[in-house]
C-alpha cells in the first residue's frame, strides 16, 4: 500500500459526539491507512441535542427553522426510529478507528455568538494550536472565531455539494431537484462565510435518472475519506494554496412549496421504482434457483 509522507502531520478531530455516523469514522480510517498522519487529539461537544432530552418549545422552533422541509425531517425521524438508520449513519464510538488509540480527548461548550455560529473557548483553542496542524471538523455546527485562523492549515470540514454551484442547508437536494448527472462534494478550508470557504478538493458523484435521494447521499459520503487523503496531500505540496472560489452559489435554507412537492414526487417514484426491481429480482432468483448472490441494499428515502 502506498503511504504518502507529509509535513502537515497532526491532525485534531471535532467531533459532536463519542458515537458518530459510520461515513464519519470510515474517512478517518482511510486517512490513517493511506497517510503518515497522526491524530494526537478529539475534542469533542459537551452539548448535546438529543430530540429526546429537548422541551417541545425547543423542538417546536427547530422544526420552524426548517420550513418547508420539516415534514421530510418528521417522516425520516419516524422511519429510522422504526427500521433504525441507513448503514452509512449508523454510529460507532470513536474508539472503534485503532488511529485514535492514543488520542487525548478533550471535552468542551461552545460559546454561541448568535443564534447560528458558535467558537471554541480559548483554551481549547490554544490546546490545539499546541498540538496540532490542522483540524477537521464533523461536529461543531457553523463554527467561527480565533479557530479558523489559529492553525497554520485550517479548519478543513465537508460540505456536500459544490460551493461554487450549491451551498445552503440539505446538502444534496438542490442537485437532485434541477435533474443534474453529478452532485459535488467540498472539502473546504472555513472562512466566516457560511459554505464559503476555500477549496482545499472537490469531486462529485453521479446522479442516476431512477436514483433515490438516500442513494445520492450514500455516493456522496462514500467518497469522503478519500478526499480528505487529497485534501491533506495537496496542503502539503509545496506551493499550494487553497482555492478561493470566484463565485458561489445562492445560500438556500428550504425548498419552496411547489419544489418540496417535485422532490416528493421524484423520490417516492424512485423508491417505489427500486422496492419493485428488487422484488423481481428476488423474485426470478428464487424461481430459477440460483446460486449467485446479489447485493443490494435499501435507501434511506431522505
Amino acid at each position: 500500500m502506498y503511504i504518502l509522507s507529509m509535513d502537515c502531520e497532526r491532525v485534531c478531530l471535532l467531533l459532536d459526539d463519542e458515537c458518530c455516523p459510520a461515513y464519519q469514522l470510515a474517512a478517518v480510517r482511510e486517512l490513517a491507512a493511506h497517510t503518515t498522519v497522526e491524530i494526537p487529539l478529539v475534542v469533542i461537544n459537551d452539548e448535546t441535542f438529543r430530540l429526546r432530552e429537548q422541551s417541545p418549545a425547543y423542538l417546536v422552533r427547530r422544526l420552524r427553522s426548517w420550513g418547508t422541509w420539516a415534514p421530510v425531517c418528521g417522516a425520516t425521524a419516524v422511519s429510522r426510529a422504526i427500521r433504525g438508520p441507513p448503514s452509512y449513519d449508523e454510529r460507532y464510538h470513536y474508539s472503534t478507528v485503532n488511529a485514535l488509540d492514543d488520542a487525548a480527548v478533550v471535552r468542551c461548550s461552545p460559546h454561541w455568538e448568535d443564534d447560528r455560529w458558535r467558537s471554541l473557548p480559548g483554551p481549547v483553542i490554544d490546546t490545539i494550536t499546541a498540538e496540532t496542524d490542522v483540524a477537521v471538523r464533523f461536529g461543531f455546527g457553523l463554527l467561527t472565531g480565533r479557530i479558523l485562523e489559529a492553525l497554520e492549515y485550517g479548519v478543513l470540514s465537508f460540505h456536500f455539494g459544490d460551493i461554487r454551484e450549491y451551498r445552503g442547508r440539505i446538502g444534496t437536494v438542490w442537485e437532485y431537484l434541477a435533474d443534474e448527472p453529478s452532485a459535488g462534494v467540498t472539502l473546504q478550508q472555513l472562512t466566516r462565510r457560511v459554505d464559503g470557504g476555500r477549496i482545499v478538493a472537490v469531486d462529485d458523484v453521479p446522479i442516476g435518472p431512477r436514483d433515490t435521494y438516500g442513494a445520492v447521499k450514500r455516493r456522496q459520503r462514500s467518497i469522503l475519506g478519500e478526499l480528505l487523503v487529497e485534501g491533506l496531500q495537496k496542503l502539503n505540496e509545496p506551493g499550494f494554496e487553497p482555492m478561493v472560489p470566484e463565485s458561489l452559489g445562492p445560500y438556500r435554507s428550504s425548498p419552496t412549496v411547489r419544489e418540496l412537492g417535485r422532490f416528493l414526487r421524484k423520490n417516492g417514484t424512485n423508491v417505489v421504482r427500486r422496492a419493485v426491481a428488487g422484488n423481481f429480482v428476488t423474485g426470478n432468483k428464487t424461481r430459477s434457483h440460483q446460486n449467485e448472490t446479489q447485493s443490494h441494499h435499501v435507501d434511506d428515502s431522505s
